[in-house]
């Protein structure tokens, strides 16, 4: 059983393709009600993007409302998690344990996929060359195939990339992210907006309502960036830290079907 949480579609890919290579099936976080939940498959896994050498809220807040039954059911098959990153976790996967220890749970196995960036929101911050990003959509298969083996075989690993400074990373930049670097408010769209709905479609908290064919962002907002990326005129900005950045979205990636 594998729950995941995606914005530019990264985190769904090697979700989906794990949940192909071990036979089991993948879940949205954010689609899934935890009131009826029941543990299937041989194992639970979450999969999802580091935000800012950290666990994103949203998969912090969907842990506190799984069921403590639930939980100590995954338990006992093995629980591990996947996170994608652009070049390094930080202290990421102790986030996640602790988490998971706060509920009475143990985290088996720890990996992490390098996939393309897709960052924008300040400065000094934007996507990969397509270059780089090609390299990286390459490299991804063989590596979710390995970490399928191993959660396969339940050979629990501590594989992932952690980087220089992550305790400081961590510490510092995640809580002042939590509190400044999630906002709805300076989300806006240019006068060269087309009403196409894309950025509304894509949005995996639902935060974006079409009126009068413009968007409208709401308080419940991820920055996940998808709205920005999946704009095909480039119309979605984000105060004026957006300008002049560049576009990613997975291949292939139009919407966000939860």
């Amino acid at each position: 059983m594998i729950f995941w949480f995606s914005g530019t579609g990264n985190s769904r890919y090697v979700a989906e393709r794990l949940a192909s290579e071990l036979h089991d099936m993948s879940l949205a976080i954010m689609a899934t009600d935890v009131s009826s939940l029941k543990m299937e498959g041989e194992s639970l896994g979450f999969i999802f993007p580091v935000y800012s050498w950290g666990v994103p809220p949203q998969v912090v807040e969907f842990i506190d409302r799984l069921p403590a039954s639930f939980l100590t059911e995954a338990d006992k098959r093995g629980i591990w998690m996947v996170c994608t990153c652009g070049d390094e976790t930080g202290m990421c996967p102790e986030m996640l344990e602790k988490k998971l220890k706060d509920r009475g749970v143990s985290l088996r196995g720890v990996w992490s996929v390098i996939m393309p960036n897709d960052y924008v929101l300040l400065p000094g911050f934007d996507v990969d060359s397509k270059a780089v990003e090609r390299e990286k959509l390459s490299e991804a298969p063989e590596r979710i195939r390995t970490i399928a083996k191993s959660i396969c075989d339940k050979e629990w690993q501590r594989d992932f990339t952690r980087g220089s400074w992550a305790k400081l990373k961590t510490s510092l930049i995640y809580p002042l992210f939590k509190r400044w670097g999630i906002s709805y408010k300076k989300w806006r769209s240019e006068a060269r907006c087309i009403g196409c709905g894309k950025c509304a479609q894509v949005c995996p908290m639902k935060n974006i309502e079409m009126k009068s064919k413009r968007p409208l962002w709401g308080n419940n907002c991820a920055s996940c960036c998808a709205c920005f990326h999946i704009c095909p005129v480039n119309a979605v900005q984000y105060g004026k830290a957006t300008i002049k950045k560049h576009q990613y979205m997975f291949p292939g990636k139009s919407e966000n079907k939860t």
